[in-house]
């Protein structure tokens, strides 16, 4: 089976009207990370949207062209120049963004990545899923069930999920190939051919032909700022 049993069934039960949240540093990162597994949740009917936190004009253009390749309803993008600097605003930023969509499931960065802007926002995305539950602090609080770290730049060493993309790898390919000013990056094609063979050994790994790998973070469900503290396992 190329997903948990858990995921499995949280999507079986809830088969329409489940909300999902992919939120990364950059544009780009959306398609690189999770393109196959966003697709296919965009084609089987569920809600997603995509929050990048930095951009530049002309990778904007490319990141809508990109989620619209994938599918997405609502892809969201912010205007500062980087992660790191603005980390502060951009945590309200996304404390806003749970409010509005208001997410069952979100995937972002692995804590451990090398590139800063994904370490950053691993750590902001975290916190402010707390804060956004926060119902001493927000009238329309919103506690996310699911949080999910994904690959972009580095592997994950034991992946609690594998989803099998096979059907979706051509449009996940498409939507990389929509950042032509990234595409050269690392040599000729590298962008492409990494992702590409990636996504195959997450394939062998999980008995089919493409997959995409993720790690879930438990997240509380008891605080001193929750009506309800108490939870069933």
């Amino acid at each position: 089976m190329s997903c948990t049993l858990e995921l499995f069934l949280y999507f079986i039960l809830h088969p329409k009207d489940v909300k999902l949240a992919f939120i990364f540093a950059h544009p780009d990162d959306e398609s690189l990370s999770t393109g196959g597994t966003i697709a296919k949740y965009t084609s089987t009917g569920h809600i997603v949207s995509t929050l990048c936190l930095s951009s530049t004009e002309d990778r904007e253009t490319e990141y809508l062209a990109a989620t619209e390749t994938l599918g997405v309803q609502e892809p969201k993008i912010l205007d500062y120049s980087n992660v790191v600097d603005f980390e502060r605003q951009i945590k309200k930023d996304v404390i806003n963004f749970i409010l509005e969509f208001r997410p069952e499931i979100i995937v972002t960065h692995l804590p451990e990545d090398y590139h800063i802007d994904h370490r950053t926002t691993y750590h902001v995305v975290k916190e402010a899923i707390e804060w956004a539950a926060h119902e001493t602090q927000y009238d329309n609080s919103h506690l996310v069930s699911k949080l999910y770290i994904t690959e972009t730049t580095i592997l994950i060493s034991n992946p609690h999920i594998l989803v099998d993309i096979s059907a979706y790898y051509n449009v996940k390919e498409n939507a990389i190939k929509c950042y032509t000013t990234q595409l050269s990056k690392g040599g000729e094609g590298f962008y492409v051919k990494f992702h590409k063979y990636r996504t195959l050994m997450r394939g062998t790994q999980a008995s089919t032909d493409y997959a995409e790998a993720f790690h879930e973070i438990p997240l509380k469900k008891n605080s001193p700022f929750f009506k309800t503290k108490n939870s069933e396992l």
